[in-house]
């Protein structure tokens, strides 16, 4: 009779086993989920990333490329296009009755080199003064400000110039920066990178020198005790013919970038000068760069004194020229229009130079294509979501986040609409080699449910992920995620490594971790649903 029973089980459970399967075939975050595989995430980066796009550097012809590219996928996944209205009935990749296109245009103003660059330093010994006229792109190169500049001011000196409270640790001291240049070693001490995450490190290089810039400094000089010349030698003319990769080491000056605003912006200059240069400017002070190196690294650095009798005069002539640049905006309209999601990642990186492009795979190609595989899996499911979803792309972040801030200062919702900003950048590279699972969370900590919700789809969706949860009142880091931070809207933002092809023409689709990437991807979606849909 058991026998019997057991046999009729098995044969109701064939019968019905199809229809489970389709029950599962249309659950919307599994059609979502599916949608989501390394050959997705490759065959569009692949592109992205490839010679053709020129480094799609803010304003250049390979940015506009990768601008068309990104919006004809959009257009092909199904998303409807979010951003201006244009004027001509001609442009391109606006769909046949919608009348909007994938683009929000505007202007920015990029500043380059275009007259005098000069730099001396002014000794004042006793009853004789000494000028040393420095040799620029030899001694010296300097970031574009943005206006041209005239000044002289005395200079200190500051150690690496690097302050955090979490682990009591300040160069500064008492030092007086006002209306000083800061000469600092470039870099940070070596036990801080033990002590201290990338993220937290870069994020209080920042709140640095916007302490600086509060102070009233005059300005930043840095050195790289291993820099004999400050510029990149050009290689030879017959190995200029074309754009090639090559040089992990290469190096390039990137236009200044700023939007434009009714009063002139503050000019703070960024001065970068060999070690021969800083020698001069210590030579006879008693201070010695090395020693106080050696003791920083350790943890126990040296009270600086104030450098008495030494001074600069620096200027620079730019030239300013506006440039018309673009968001790509796509938006999956929800069944409440007024309540908002956010998804961002920016698309530019930093074109190419002396015979190098640097493509920028996972800075932020890895980040774009996670967003346009975002969108492919929202629309894969198959249902309108409760919430609006606004599929972004923004350009000029390598310009000071510029494309985000652009549209936060022109939101198409007030701000208490928009529920969240979702940021991805630089998604596709390991911690390291050891630890192939971890990423970073950082997220607003007003909302706790990001962390939960989190939690629970790891473990719903069997996601191999090692999570290191960074709530936040002022979630830090030096990406888009900042602009929405500014205007009070809470952010959610994963990243794993930060690795040592950054921002160096070695960045390259070889170097991806397509493995973390797709798991950040698929997590990102599974919380995007949800809170699309949810009550939170």
């Amino acid at each position: 009779m058991c026998s019997k029973l057991n046999k009729f089980k098995i044969l109701v459970l064939f019968i019905l086993l199809p229809f489970f399967q389709a029950g599962g075939q249309h659950d919307p975050v599994m059609l979502g989920l599916n949608a989501i595989n390394e050959d997705v995430l490759r065959a569009q980066l692949g592109f992205l990333a490839s010679d053709w796009m020129e480094g799609r550097q803010t304003g250049e012809k390979g940015e506009y490329l990768a601008a068309d590219y990104i919006a004809s996928m959009l257009q092909l996944f199904g998303v409807k296009p979010g951003g201006d209205y244009p004027r001509s009935r001609f442009s391109s990749y606006v769909p046949e009755g919608s009348g909007r296109s994938y683009f929000q245009n505007f202007v920015l103003l990029k500043t380059t080199d275009g007259g005098d660059q000069i730099l001396k330093v002014i000794c004042d010994e006793g009853s004789a003064t000494t000028t040393l006229n420095l040799v620029y792109n030899v001694d010296f190169i300097s970031r574009n400000t943005g206006s041209d500049i005239g000044i002289e001011a005395p200079v200190v000196f500051a150690g690496y110039g690097f302050r955090n409270d979490k682990i009591r640790y300040d160069d500064f001291g008492k030092l007086d920066v006002k209306g000083k240049f800061i000469l600092k070693i470039a870099g940070i001490p070596d036990f801080v990178t033990r002590q201290l995450s990338t993220s937290e490190i870069l994020a209080s290089v920042r709140e640095t020198e916007a302490w600086l810039r509060e102070a009233g400094a005059a300005g930043i000089l840095e050195f790289n005790p291993s820099s004999k010349v400050t510029g990149t030698p050009l290689r030879p003319e017959f190995l200029n013919m074309s754009p090639a990769e090559g040089n992990p080491n290469a190096s390039r000056r990137f236009p200044n970038y700023s939007l434009p605003g009714t009063t002139a912006p503050g000019v703070f200059p960024r001065i970068t000068v060999s070690v021969k240069t800083a020698n001069e400017i210590l030579r006879g002070t008693g201070i010695s760069w090395e020693e106080y190196k050696k003791r920083a690294d350790a943890n126990q650095p040296n009270k600086i004194q104030p450098l008495k009798g030494r001074s600069l005069f620096y200027k620079s002539e730019n030239k300013t020229t506006p440039v018309t640049v673009r968001n790509v905006i796509g938006i999956i309209e929800g069944n409440n229009y007024d309540e908002v999601i956010v998804l961002g990642a920016h698309y530019d990186h930093m074109g190419m130079a002396n015979g190098y492009i640097w493509n920028g795979a996972d800075d932020n190609g890895s980040g774009t294509v996670g967003i346009m595989t975002l969108a492919k899996a929202i629309m894969a499911t198959g249902r309108k979501p409760d919430r609006t979803i606004v599929i972004a792309l923004w350009t000029a972040e390598e310009g000071g986040l510029l494309g985000s801030r652009h549209y936060v200062d022109n939101l198409a919702w007030p701000a208490e609409k928009i529920k969240f900003n979702l940021n991805f950048d630089m998604i596709s590279r390991y911690i390291s080699d050891d630890d192939r699972n971890k990423v970073i969370m950082t997220y607003t900590s007003s909302r706790p449910e990001f962390r939960d919700i989190t939690e629970a789809n790891i473990k719903r969706h069997g996601l191999e992920l090692l999570v290191d949860y960074q709530p936040s009142e002022n979630p830090p880091g030096g990406s888009d995620h900042r602009s929405f931070v500014a205007a009070g809207i809470p952010v959610m933002r994963f990243k794993p490594g930060h690795r040592e092809e950054y921002h160096t023409p070695a960045d390259e689709l070889r170097t991806i971790n397509w493995d973390i990437m797709e798991k950040i991807v698929k997590i990102s979606f599974a919380n995007v649903w949800e809170l699309a849909n949810g009550e939170r």
